[in-house]
């Protein structure tokens, strides 16, 4: 009989083995990430961290001039970005830039792609459900956009075998996690958090991609219960990575969200069109 402990380890080695290939996240992502942990970071320093990647400046200063920020005048230079829009923003446009750079050093496949707009979409829905928690809604974009990141790093390294789970998801009975661990030894979830923790992210990111399928229980942090919510909802909306995806009460999802939040977004915001907007914008200032 294997032990508890045998039994991380084993599932630690699987992990290391499946996610081997991985290529590190953006360094000046990553160093961005680290230093705006403190509580307070001098706006030269973020520019002097920026200037290490001219070309990823240039992508962050283009997506910040973007559809998506609504900006009344030009970005003219990430000092003048982190002045404007404020420091969590910035972040957020980092992290979005890295993490497409993150898939694009692999073959495309529709998969990745289709999962990438979920990813998006859960993050401008999260941002969206920030206010109603009093929480930056930037913070919340940056938890939305990299819940799956598990996911992502499983289609980056084993995408032919992903599209078996993709190809047999079928009805409200469905089990996603057995089904990624019955092939790989670990769930997305797992993997996530392993990955952000590889990376070096915060403790709440971390936990985020580890308990996004589980529903939160009480004393969940709030950033946990957007999340949940927030991919949720984007699967509602159409947004889903599954061609069937289980079904979704808007009941359970409200149970986590005060005020009968996700039934108002979706029934009188537009919010299906509004998510696809944004998204496009992205898309459009990346390629």
């Amino acid at each position: 009989m294997v032990s508890t402990a045998e039994s991380g380890d084993l599932t630690a080695a699987r992990r290391l083995w499946i996610l081997k290939d991985l290529p590190p996240y953006r360094p000046v992502a990553r160093k961005l990430m680290t230093l705006t942990s403190a509580p307070e970071v001098p706006l030269a320093r973020i520019q002097e961290v920026l200037r290490t990647d001219a070309a990823f400046s240039a992508d962050v200063l283009r997506l910040a001039n973007s559809p998506l920020i609504g900006t009344r005048g030009a970005v003219r230079s990430i000092l003048h970005a982190v002045m404007m829009l404020g420091l969590e923003r910035v972040k957020s446009l980092a992290t979005t830039l890295a993490l497409k750079s993150f898939l694009n050093s692999c073959a495309p496949t529709a998969s990745i792609e289709v999962c990438w707009r979920h990813n998006l979409a859960t993050a401008i829905v999260c941002e969206k459900l920030a206010d109603s928690f009093e929480i930056d809604p930037d913070t919340c974009y940056t938890a939305g956009l990299l819940h799956d990141i598990g996911r992502l790093a499983l289609l980056r390294t084993r995408s032919t075998a992903y599209e078996n789970i993709f190809s047999s998801a079928r009805g409200p009975d469905f089990d996603l996690l057995k089904s990624e661990i019955a092939l790989f030894g670990v769930d997305h979830c797992q993997a996530g958090q392993w990955v952000l923790e590889q990376w070096e992210f915060p403790k709440e990111l971390c936990e985020v991609a580890s308990l996004h399928h589980t529903p939160p229980r009480p004393g969940a942090s709030d950033l946990l219960r957007i999340v949940y919510a927030g991919w949720r909802i984007a699967d509602l909306i159409g947004f889903s990575e599954l061609k069937h995806p289980a079904g979704t009460e808007i009941a359970a999802i409200d149970s986590v969200l005060p005020g009968n939040i996700s039934r108002r977004l979706i029934d009188e915001c537009g919010l299906a069109d509004e998510v696809a907007y944004k998204i496009n914008a992205i898309e459009c200032s990346l390629i």
